[in-house]
């Protein structure tokens, strides 16, 4: 290879020049919707990459200035303390971690948490008590779980870490899920905006938790791998601060404090964004539900589901003979890319930076599908459920052990030191520390097998795992 080429750059550059509508994260869709102030300072963007700022009230402290930030940001969410985050969702999630768990300490999870937690009971030597989310199998899609499971498995744990909503904008009953007298951390990484329009599903911090985490460039308008963090109890603000400090990097992103305390400008200016934006969304529904041979995933029959946020739209067109790699592979011919794809459906996240014009292009795009589609149900559609196994270690313990890399047919009964992850959503079908079934085997090769990226492992091509 020569060392004048640029492959990460080039790919980049190609995806741009393609001229793709992008329905997938970060929520600015490539600039379309940032504040105003912040387009202006784009163009000088590798000057103000810096480590120094101009502030002569603070003698040039950039922390005294970000703070100044965080303050306005907890204000507008009603929080005690506010902190920008530039490691994205991971970073406040493993920093909660580090704040209230400790070796041995047992925590109860959802099964189909993001694997930035598994990280952090790396970190800590925490162990995990899982509970499986309920499961749609006509859609072959875990939901949420329920709350009478949830409390029937919360007896004698140390915290609690609540997903809401989940990756698809499904919220659980979140109000009677919470636990008396331990920590109750979030991660609402896909809820920034439910702030902003009483159309949305609430708030995590309307209810009786700790502190939550939301990554703000998935929906609203920072950049990549920038996020943010509310605490919602005085006593905890001390502990989160000191766990930052443990993680955070010592050479902040100027840029990407930059678009947080844009993004944040950007919602208090505009309040009835969203209310504008679930119209259009509505109207847009409507119109896919007339299109035959397509189905949009709705909440009948899911009394799991306390909500479900409006803008994350969900379409199968298994009806059409079409499994969800498919229509995601035809929806890319016709310059249209969604954020996720599975075994029977895609995934959209529409944001305020979606305007009518790309909304009636995705229109448009399924109409084309499926006027040259035959109406044949597909016989691809399979549900992947999350495999229940056994923790022979916890997740510390085997992560930091001694291991092997082995053939993934021959680990029938052997204990994982790494994750399995298809990539995305980023939910580990394994975890370190747990054994290995048939069951599992046969699920990462069915992922194999569909071209699903898969990740955590030390054999990018997933054929082998590290075992002990």
């Amino acid at each position: 290879m020569r060392q004048n080429e640029t492959p990460f750059l080039d790919a980049v550059l190609n995806y741009i020049k393609k001229g793709i509508i992008p329905f997938h994260t970060p929520g600015h869709i490539q600039g379309r919707g940032v504040n105003r102030k912040f387009l202006e300072f784009w163009p000088k963007a590798l000057a103000g990459d810096l480590a120094e700022v101009e502030h002569p009230k603070s003698h040039h402290d950039y922390d005294a200035v970000r703070k100044e930030a965080e303050d306005l940001l907890a204000e507008l969410y009603g929080a005690k303390r506010s902190f920008f985050l530039c490691n994205g969702t991971t970073e406040g999630i493993q920093a909660l971690c580090l704040a209230f768990l400790k070796e041995n300490s047992t925590v109860l999870l959802p099964r189909n948490a993001h694997r930035s937690i598994v990280g952090g009971l790396i970190l800590t030597g925490a162990k995990p008590r899982w509970v499986y989310p309920r499961v749609d199998q006509s859609w072959g899609m875990a939901t949420v779980v329920d709350t009478e499971t949830w409390l029937e498995e919360s007896r004698g744990v140390d915290a609690a870490f609540h997903l809401y909503p989940n990756y698809f904008g499904m919220c659980q009953d979140l109000e009677n899920q919470v636990l008396d007298n331990v920590p109750n951390l979030v991660d609402e990484a896909h809820g920034p905006h439910f702030q902003f329009s009483d159309r949305l599903p609430p708030c995590a911090l309307e209810y009786n938790i700790t502190a939550a985490v939301q990554s703000t460039h998935k929906i609203l308008s920072s950049l990549t791998q920038s996020s943010w963090m509310h605490v919602k109890i005085e006593t905890a603000v001390l502990k989160i601060e000191k766990a930052l400090s443990i993680i955070e990097s010592t050479s902040p992103n100027f840029l990407l404090w930059a678009s947080l305390d844009a993004a944040r400008a950007l919602e208090a200016e505009n309040p009835k964004r969203f209310d504008d934006l679930i119209e259009r969304v509505n109207n847009l529904k409507a119109e896919i539900k007339q299109i035959e041979g397509l189905k949009i995933f709705e909440l009948d029959g899911h009394e799991e589901i306390k909500a479900i946020d409006p803008l994350k739209l969900i379409i199968s067109a298994t009806d059409l003979g079409l499994n969800g790699f498919e229509l995601k592979d035809e929806l890319r011919l016709r310059g249209i890319m969604p954020e996720l794809a599975e075994t029977g459906w895609v995934l959209f996240i529409i944001t305020p930076s979606h305007q009518k014009q790309e909304l009636d292009s995705l229109k448009q795009a399924l109409e084309d599908i499926a006027r040259g589609m035959n109406k044949v149900k597909s016989s691809n559609h399979k549900f992947t459920d999350y495999p229940r196994l056994k923790a022979r270690l916890t997740p510390k313990e085997a992560f930091f052990s001694a291991g092997e890399s082995k053939d993934l047919t021959k680990t029938n009964g052997l204990i994982a030191t790494e994750m399995v992850v298809p990539y995305p959503p980023g939910i580990p079908l394994v975890m370190p520390g747990e054994e290995i079934t048939k069951e599992v085997i046969e699920l990462i090769q069915y992922y194999q097998s569909l071209g699903w990226f898969i990740r955590g492992l030390e054999d990018k091509t997933a054929k082998k795992i590290r075992v002990l």
